[in-house]
């Protein structure tokens, strides 16, 4: 019986390295700006993401917003006339942002599996129409148009190996439609193909100064908000009015 256990055990110690084909965890990552600040300026930014991999791996570098649940609605021709919405479609499990940034030496098949085209297997369209992964298609080619989904979205330098390990420097260019949340930046080391190592961290955006007061006013003090986003539309229409008839005035 005893040899029965021993040799159990040898089984089951030979079976774990194949159980535990989970990448490594890289060292830290380092994200500069730590967080991502939106103001009334705000453009989009430029993000650096700086780390180290196991040597002789190559880079992938992604930013992934939260998962959410988008609304849309379906475009059809209706009597085979007509182009108007024809049913809504919700696309589940969706990232908010998602960018991707590879250093030179990954494969494209490789950056495209991890990168926008991967996503076509995780997000889900909750829809009658029975040819899903086309819409799925599509709301992908829509985020990429909106400059929310990029591959590409940057560019990863690796420096000199030391100490069995190479340091990268990522950039990845944050698009200026960036709503307040947090977003998951991870770093994959690649080889062969494979993930061999991954690393990840957390990096807040969120509104400061007027972008800050006027989401407080309009899911803080609504009706107040509301007041006074009509008293502004009233002077600025008055404004504009007094402006034409100087301008007619002036034009005798």
């Amino acid at each position: 019986m005893r040899r029965l256990l021993l040799c159990a055990l040898g089984l089951l110690l030979a079976a774990a390295p194949c159980g535990a084909a989970a990448a490594d965890t890289l060292p830290p990552l380092a994200a500069t700006p730590p967080a991502i600040a939106i103001n009334s300026l705000y453009n989009g930014m430029d993000l650096t993401v700086a780390g180290k991999v196991p040597a002789g791996s190559q880079v992938v570098v992604r930013l992934a917003g939260e998962p959410t649940t988008f609304h849309m609605k379906e475009k059809g021709k209706v009597f085979g006339i007509l182009w108007m919405n024809r049913e809504k479609v919700a696309f589940s499990d969706a990232p908010k942002v998602f960018l991707e940034a590879a250093s030179e030496g990954v494969a494209p098949e490789t950056a495209a599996r991890y990168g926008v085209p991967g996503l076509a297997e995780r997000i889900k369209a909750e829809t009658s129409d029975p040819d899903k992964a086309a819409l799925v298609a599509e709301f992908l080619k829509f985020q990429q148009a909106e400059k929310l989904y990029r591959d590409s979205a940057g560019q990863v330098t690796l420096a000199p190996e030391a100490d069995g390990q190479t340091p990268f420097s990522a950039v990845l260019h944050v698009p200026s439609r960036l709503s307040p949340g947090t977003y998951s930046v991870e770093a994959l080391a690649i080889k062969d193909g494979a993930v061999v190592a991954r690393g990840q961290t957390a990096i807040a955006a969120s509104f400061v100064g007027a972008p800050a007061f006027l989401a407080d006013m309009a899911f803080g003090h609504a009706t107040l908000y509301g007041v006074l986003a009509s008293v502004i539309a009233i002077l600025g229409g008055l404004v504009i009015s007094r402006i034409f008839q100087g301008s007619k005035s002036g034009a005798h």
